[in-house]
C-alpha cells in the first residue's frame, strides 16, 4: 500500500517540477519574443497559465500529504491538555472534515471540467476539461493523503 502511496506521491512531485521548469522556461521565451520579435505568441501565455494552475493545485495535494497544508489549529490549541489518544481522535475528526471538503470539491471540480469539455482554448485549441481535470486530480489525490492520515496519522518528522 504504501509503495503506491509513494509511486504517487513521486509522480506528483515529478509533475510539480515539470510544470516549474515549464513555467519558467515559456516566461523566459516570452519576454525574449516580446523584445526581440515584438510579440509573443498566444500559446505560451496560455500554456504557462495552465502550468502555474496544475503546479500549484498539486503542490497543494502534497502539502496534505506532508501535513504542512493550512489549518486552523482552533481546537487543538484549546484542548492542548487532552492525552495523547484523545488528541489522536480529535485530530482524525478534523481530518474527517477535510476528507469530506476535499471530496465535495473533487466533485465539483469534476463537473466543472465535464462542462468545459465543449470548450476549446484560444492559444492551443485544446478542450479546456484538460486544464481543468486538475481539480478533480488534485483533490482527490488529497482526499487520498487525508484518509493516510486518518489511518496512520500524520507523518513523522
Amino acid at each position: 500500500m504504501m509503495r503506491i502511496v509513494n509511486l504517487v506521491d513521486g509522480a506528483l512531485r515529478g509533475l510539480v517540477a515539470l510544470c516549474l521548469m515549464a513555467l519558467t522556461g515559456l516566461v523566459i521565451f516570452q519576454v525574449v519574443s516580446r523584445y526581440v520579435f515584438g510579440s509573443v505568441p498566444l500559446f505560451a501565455e496560455e500554456t504557462a497559465r495552465f502550468a502555474m494552475i496544475w503546479m500549484a493545485m498539486m503542490a497543494a495535494a502534497l502539502g496534505v500529504r506532508d501535513a504542512t497544508n493550512i489549518r486552523i489549529d482552533l481546537l487543538p490549541a484549546a484542548f492542548g491538555r487532552l492525552s495523547a489518544k484523545a488528541r489522536r481522535v480529535l485530530e482524525a475528526g478534523l481530518e474527517t472534515v477535510s476528507l469530506a471538503v476535499f471530496l465535495v470539491l473533487a466533485w465539483y471540480g469534476l463537473d466543472a471540467m465535464l462542462f468545459a469539455h465543449g470548450q476549446d482554448s484560444p492559444g492551443m485549441g485544446i478542450p479546456l476539461s484538460y486544464p481543468y481535470a486538475v481539480m478533480p486530480v488534485a483533490f482527490v489525490c488529497a482526499a487520498g493523503f487525508s484518509v493516510l492520515r486518518i489511518v496512520y496519522g500524520p507523518p513523522v518528522e
